[in-house]
């Protein structure tokens, strides 16, 4: 069960992947609100996202594969859906709460995103998972005093929160200007790193074809590695939910 409702939770023809600078290349300097304007102009302008992935989810050595299929409505709701040859679970992310059931014990969730907050080590909501799994910053870059380490093949910027006492690190495609890592991590060990790789355009969306999902939390390691498929973008789709009949409620 545990398992299932986590990768819920995080999750979250003829293109060429991102190209990268050569190694030895080094990258034009550039000011800092320069690089965040260029990142944020990188945000993609729809409504309606439908994407398919598969995800193989390890915790501490033990691995796990499925099928997950996305439905976003911008800012409003995420709907995913997960599989093995057959229908396993299914959840909905609203602004206000997280739904969610599980057919082989059948149980359902009904709750916020404290849960998956305190595992992922994140303050998580309704955008930030949305912005999590389509590449872009999962906090607002205006929100954070940011600055520019350096780096001799790739843009990156930093910035530290003293309230959270936690430290911010975004890597920045030269060449594209696309978010290709960000990381946050704690001075005791524990961390949340994404990285995104072979991004693909349709439609005016740029989409990461990959996310590989580290986290480590008192020395509880979990990895998700996303394998995405963009399918529709903007078409007006239905997000049908209903947790069924005789499930019994968990808490968690």
């Amino acid at each position: 069960m545990r398992k299932f409702i986590l990768v819920f939770f995080i999750i979250f023809s003829g293109c060429k992947a991102t190209k990268t600078l050569d190694s030895k290349s080094t990258v034009k300097k550039l000011s800092t609100n320069f690089l965040v304007e260029k990142t944020e102009n990188n945000k993609s302008a729809f409504d309606y996202l439908v994407f398919r992935s598969q995800t193989s989810f390890v915790e501490n050595g033990s691995k796990n594969q499925f099928n997950l299929s996305f439905r976003i409505k911008k800012n409003d709701k995420i709907l995913i859906s997960g599989s093995l040859l057959v229908p396993l679970f299914k959840g909905l992310l609203t602004k206000n709460e997280v739904l969610f059931y599980e057919k082989l014990n059948r149980s359902f969730y009904k709750g916020n995103y404290d849960y998956i907050s305190s595992l992922l080590n994140y303050d998580f909501n309704l955008e930030s998972v949305q912005n999590l799994i389509l590449g872009k910053p999962i906090n607002d870059f205006n929100k954070k005093r940011l600055t520019q380490k350096k780096s001799q093949t790739k843009y990156v910027l930093s910035s530290y929160d003293r309230k959270e006492k936690l430290s911010y690190t975004y890597t920045i495609d030269p060449l594209s200007f696309a978010l290709i890592q960000q990381k946050i991590s704690s001075a005791n060990g524990n961390y949340f790193l994404v990285n995104y790789s072979n991004f693909k355009k349709v439609k005016g969306v740029k989409f990461p074809q990959t996310i590989q999902i580290s986290s480590l939390n008192n020395k509880k390691k979990v990895e998700i590695v996303m394998k995405n498929k963009l399918t529709k973008v903007n078409d007006n789709v239905s997000f049908p939910f209903k947790i069924p009949n005789g499930y019994k409620k968990i808490n968690l």
